[in-house]
């Protein structure tokens, strides 16, 4: 039988090892933790500020970004997996904000959605939350509308509809866009 002879390990390496094993495994835990959360209300306070508390009574306080004044329309997801927003930013043109912004928080993590450019001016959960849906367009006149279906776990674009990309051909809205609409 051979005979194998390793060298020796210090004891600080194995600590050093074991201390970050440890570490890995507690970012671990609190991914899972974060991932695990459900949402269940979402208040705007006065100051135009995001509140989302989880079923765990955990109050998540969203950051605003750059330039952004507040937020508006919040909504959980129906399955409680996810929570979306709008961001409203300065209007340069009038005196009231816009929604530039569809944020949707999932485990932890945000993802931005700003379509066409244009602001927003409705939005919703589709799929039992699988996916989001909304609706772009100018602030006055209705011009240049937009329509975008998203998978709120990757982010993907599954589908697109611009009802006035080709006036001369009448397209039949798919069915998210007319439930879409139809919530006014």
């Amino acid at each position: 039988m051979p005979y194998y002879r390793s060298a020796a390990v210090p004891r600080a390496s194995c600590l050093r090892a074991a201390g970050v094993r440890a570490v890995v495994f507690f970012l671990a835990l609190a991914t899972a933790a974060a991932a695990a959360d459900v949402y269940v209300e979402t208040v705007i306070d006065p100051s135009g500020q995001l509140r989302i508390t989880t079923k765990r009574h955990r109050e998540i306080v969203p950051k605003k970004e750059q330039d952004q004044i507040a937020f508006d329309n919040a909504q959980i997801s129906p399955d409680g997996r996810a929570v979306g927003w709008l961001a409203l930013y300065p209007n340069c043109c009038a005196s009231y904000p816009v929604a530039m912004k569809l944020v949707v928080l999932l485990n932890g993590e945000q993802r931005t959605y700003t379509g066409s450019g244009l602001p927003i001016s409705r939005w919703c959960f589709w799929a039992g939350g699988k996916q989001v849906a909304f609706e772009q367009e100018t602030r006055q006149g209705g011009m240049g509308v937009h329509y975008e279906l998203r998978e709120v776990d990757t982010g993907q674009l599954t589908d697109k509809y611009d009802p006035d990309a080709n006036p001369d051909v009448v397209t039949k809205p798919p069915r998210w866009v007319v439930v879409l609409d139809s919530r006014g």
